[in-house]
């Protein structure tokens, strides 16, 4: 039987008897973006690091075909339950891996969470779309980056994450720009998540396009809570990473979860 497809990823072993951690990094990153958490997390757990842009997915991606991408990683690893790791447009991934897999899945932490796309982010969405063909992609990065994270503070995590996004290719970022439209209109599916399954957001205070409804839908849910970072922007497991990692470590080893 052939197998099936999954993604790259970095594995970081430590033994059998603690628990497994799945990165998953945001749009137009890597396995890089998240050196910090694994420096620090590979001391106590298990980690799975994916790269999601090192092998291009043949053919048009959906959020499910992504959910199920990372399951078969899963799979092929022998990783029968996980805690999730996701950064910014990643975090509906990683929701929506929850629905799909539940049984996989611990709890889900979410560093600058997204769960809604309100009007300025759906605007933005819209000149990526629409402009993708006729501007270089690399220039519409630069610009999100900026738009999303413009303060001086901020500097070097846009630094890394458009010195990633360099790595993707054009035909790489038009598939997961294309994918983004699957989830800005309708985000109904989050109330199919079990609620057993514990979440946490991170977010720094200067997160200014997606904070507010982070903290609309934590109050609306008693499975999860949000941890906010002051003087930090969206970035937050670069900009700051030393009190997210002591914020994600304490809430894996808490009740809460």
């Amino acid at each position: 039987m052939a197998e099936e497809k999954r993604f790259s990823a970095e594995v970081h072993h430590k033994n059998d008897y603690v628990d497994w951690i799945v990165f998953v990094h945001g749009f137009g990153g890597s396995a890089r973006t998240w050196k910090k958490q694994t420096e620090f997390f590979s001391k106590h757990y298990n980690l799975l690091v994916l790269e999601m842009h090192k092998d291009k997915v043949n053919g048009d991606i959906d959020l499910n075909k992504v959910c199920k991408l990372i399951y078969n990683t899963l799979n092929f690893y022998n990783i029968e339950k996980a805690h999730f790791l996701g950064f910014s447009f990643s975090s509906l991934i990683c929701l929506r891996f929850a629905v799909l897999f539940p049984k996989k899945v611990t709890s889900l932490i979410m560093g600058g969470g997204i769960v809604k796309f309100n009007l300025r982010t759906k605007f933005l969405l819209f000149l990526a779309i629409n402009f993708k063909q006729m501007i270089n992609y690399m220039i519409l990065y630069r610009f999100f980056a900026y738009i999303i994270l413009p303060r001086k503070n901020h500097r070097r995590s846009r630094s890394i994450f458009v010195n990633e996004a360099k790595k993707m290719g054009y035909n790489e970022f038009c598939k997961w720009v294309d994918l983004i439209p699957q989830t800005k209109n309708s985000l109904t599916w989050l109330d199919e998540l079990n609620d057993d399954i514990k979440i946490l957001f991170v977010s720094g205070n200067e997160d200014h396009l997606f904070l507010k409804d982070t903290l609309r839908h934590t109050k609306k849910r008693s499975n999860s809570r949000v941890e906010i970072i002051d003087n930090c922007g969206h970035v937050c497991s670069i900009e700051q990473y030393d009190k997210f990692n002591d914020i994600v470590f304490g809430y894996l080893n808490s009740t809460f979860v």
